[in-house]
């Protein structure tokens, strides 16, 4: 099992030509954008990896963070998708450094790298702002490490609908990466949670939140009291 710095490095350029291509059919975006705080001060997007959901929050708040553990991904974040309103920071989730409170904390497809989960949300939530909010977004299965093969049938099964959606050389490219052997050990070394364990991790930090599902994705969105 590599760092997952080090896992990101070594793919930075291909996972981000795949996050921009895959983002809209996806929706994680938008869910994420369509739970917006009412407040639009300042957005902290904890593993922005190359900087997609950060630049658009950086069209809603008046100041946001993009933090990453990657600095091949913040490199091209940087290149890419830079704002005047946005500054990209290379740091540990699980060891958030920020002298600042937000608006609005968000996160996806990040949570199922970290260990004891629950400690870091706690440090979390003390960013937050009265009145703020979080939205998180992460998969989920009820297989821990799902098994590879998996994951090859579905980029087989996935390559004419791409060539649809995309053209066929953008999904071949597509395909390529996702049956890499680089792609592959990264896969193989998440570790997912249940959608029951997902539930009851985040209730117990974030008390009343709200558990939206779509796909092998579940969202979570709290409001913090006044």
């Amino acid at each position: 099992m590599q760092p997952t710095d080090r896992s990101f490095d070594s793919f930075a350029a291909e996972y981000d030509f795949m996050a921009t291509l895959t983002n809209q059919k996806q929706n994680k975006q938008q869910f994420l954008l369509e739970n917006l705080s009412n407040f639009r001060g300042k957005a902290l997007d904890i593993g922005c990896g190359s900087g997609i959901l950060s630049w658009e929050l950086a069209q809603h708040y008046d100041t946001v963070i993009g933090i990453d553990i990657s600095a091949e991904m913040l490199a091209i974040a940087q290149a890419k998708r830079s704002a005047p309103n946005l500054n990209y920071i290379q740091m540990d989730a699980t060891q958030i450094t920020l002298n600042s409170k937000f608006d609005f904390i968000v996160s996806a497809n990040t949570f199922h790298h970290l260990p004891n989960l629950p400690t870091t949300l706690k440090q979390i939530k003390q960013l937050l702002k009265p009145q703020g909010k979080i939205a998180i977004i992460d998969n989920v299965s009820e297989t821990e490490t799902p098994a590879t093969i998996g994951y090859i049938i579905g980029a087989i099964r996935d390559f004419l609908p791409d060539c649809s959606d995309y053209g066929i050389i953008n999904a071949w490219k597509l395909y390529k990466f996702r049956t890499s052997k680089k792609w592959l050990n990264h896969l193989a070394s998440d570790r997912y949670l249940s959608p029951k364990q997902f539930k009851h991790i985040y209730s117990a930090i974030f008390p009343n939140c709200s558990f939206p599902k779509t796909s092998y994705f579940m969202g979570v969105t709290w409001e913090s009291p006044k």
